[in-house]
């Protein structure tokens, strides 16, 4: 799992993003993006998922022991996981094991993790905000991006794709976004 920070406006770490790549013998490293698929498609995810939740809670746990404190921390949550039904009592058990404030830990969704079934996923967002754990849509914008379905999802926070945003500075068009 490597740790990228979230800084504010004046340049402070507020959070960091549990981003998790696979490093190879060589010590190259493969992106999610070529192993994420295979986790996927073989049904890994779940386990993967759980082992980086694990591995941040962990680490969280560990900077707090020596005195840091970044902030919240930011874990990706695959769809498969996100729909299992165990997923609120292995988060609480994490924050226990742990000693985490639930306002430590983000939970980050894709749109399409929520719109896929949205009742059961109403159902889940609400078992997961009584723990007090904040959640996040992902990459807002690649999905159904219809601002009309946040209203269905309490999120703290919505990320939007960086394809929306990444010309802003150059094209007069994207700098209407704002």
């Amino acid at each position: 799992v490597f740790y990228q920070p979230i800084v504010n406006h004046l340049r402070q770490i507020v959070a960091v993003e549990a981003l998790l790549r696979w490093r190879r013998l060589d010590g190259s490293v493969l992106l999610p993006e070529v192993f994420l698929p295979v986790a996927e498609e073989t049904g890994l995810i779940r386990e993967l998922g759980l082992w980086t939740l694990d591995a941040a809670c962990a680490q969280l746990a560990s900077w707090k022991a020596t005195g840091l404190h970044p902030g919240r921390v930011a874990v990706n949550v695959s769809a498969l996981q996100f729909r299992d039904q165990r997923l609120p009592q292995v988060l609480r058990t994490a924050l226990q094991t742990y000693d985490i404030q639930p306002g430590e830990l983000e939970l980050e969704l894709t749109e399409s993790t929520l719109m896929s079934d949205t009742e059961a996923a109403q159902a889940t967002v609400a078992a997961l905000r009584e723990l007090g754990v904040a959640l996040a849509i992902d990459d807002f914008g690649t999905g159904y991006s219809a601002l009309n379905y946040l209203r269905n999802f309490p999120v703290d926070l919505v990320k939007i794709d960086r394809a929306f945003v990444r010309h802003i500075p150059f094209n007069e068009q994207d700098r209407l976004l704002l």
